[in-house]
């Protein structure tokens, strides 16, 4: 799975049994929604799911894994290119090659993102997506499941520590497997959900859910930045890099920054509580982060009743050893104001 700052992969079942024992079904807002991990678990035990970012990169993930399932007709590119299968579809998309790519030159050539062997297939998948994207073969979550999964393939042989902000000074063994473009997993859900890109507050302001989860960003960390390439390859353009960065970032910063910054104050989640309709507020943090704990705990009390749980959670580590942390879970119910 591709490794994402603030995943909740070790935590996402606790969170949906905790929905699940607040309301049983209903509706879920995840306002900052990442790759779409809790979004996914909860749509798989029968909600009804709407995500946001304000990423392109993980609003791709997101659509795969809210919107989408695990098989999805492509019919047009089948009729097309006459294609009887997604195993045919991949299986064209392992056997792409574009040597003289801007991928395999900046990040394999000018920085060690890859071994040449893997940029170049890598980037013969990205062109042939982005083919039959410009002729209009592919409808959104077809164009998502394709991105996702690319992405997710391409990470598992990226020369990284685990974001793209830097490059390891000699190829670690993983970076030297080969690539092989394989179908993301989505498992689906009886509802099928709404994945949005924007701004939470923007996107979901005046909306009405039964539960509003808030996963806000954690720390000072630049996602537009750390994740720039897979920013850049899930719109399907060319990005003009900074030949100057080590990291091979964009030349412009990224717009949705200033979103991503608004969102870790704790002003900003006042405002959606505010400004969403709710019956439970989940707000998911953790211990040593931006927002002192006791200053979220004050906010939310004016909204509510309010309760405490606390969760065993893995942490993030550039090393084999596992790291634990605790996730400290506020849930606030309307029915008390």
């Amino acid at each position: 799975m591709f490794r994402y700052f603030g995943s909740k992969a070790s935590t996402s079942s606790q969170i949906s049994q905790l929905i699940s024992s607040l309301t049983p079904t209903g509706s879920v807002a995840d306002a900052f929604g990442g790759l779409g991990t809790i979004g996914a678990e909860l749509r798989l035990n029968g909600f009804r799911v709407t995500t946001c970012d304000v990423l392109t990169f993980p609003h791709t993930f997101q659509i795969a894994r809210i919107e989408g399932k695990s098989t999805l007709p492509f019919s047009k590119l089948r009729e097309s290119m006459d294609i009887q299968s997604m195993e045919q579809i991949s299986s064209i998309l392992n056997m792409s090659y574009a040597p003289n790519s801007w991928l395999v030159n900046e990040y394999a050539v000018e920085r060690l993102f890859f071994t040449r062997e893997n940029a170049v297939r890598i980037a013969g998948a990205w062109h042939q997506i982005k083919r039959w994207h410009e002729e209009g073969l592919l409808n959104r979550r077809e164009r998502a499941l394709l991105i996702a999964s690319l992405l997710n393939s391409m990470d598992a042989v990226a020369n990284t520590a685990g974001t793209y902000y830097a490059y390891l000074k000699s190829f670690h063994r993983k970076a030297v497997k080969t690539f092989n473009f394989e179908w993301f997993p989505v498992r689906g859900g009886q509802y099928v959900g709404h994945a949005l890109l924007g701004d939470a507050l923007s996107c979901l302001a005046g909306k009405n859910f039964d539960v509003l989860y808030l996963d806000p960003p954690y720390n000072n960390r630049n996602y537009a930045s750390y994740y720039h390439l897979p920013e850049s390859m899930s719109t399907l353009k060319q990005p003009k890099t900074n030949y100057e960065r080590a990291s091979g970032v964009p030349i412009h910063p990224h717009p949705a920054s200033i979103n991503i910054r608004d969102g870790m104050t704790v002003e900003y989640i006042e405002k959606l509580a505010a400004q969403v309709g709710w019956k439970w507020l989940i707000v998911h943090y953790c211990d040593g982060a931006l927002i002192p704990l006791e200053t979220m705990r004050c906010a939310l009390k004016k909204f509510g009743s309010l309760n405490e749980f606390t969760l065993p959670a893995l942490g993030y580590t550039t090393t084999k050893s596992t790291r634990t942390i605790h996730h400290h879970v506020f849930v606030v119910s309307a029915s008390a104001n």
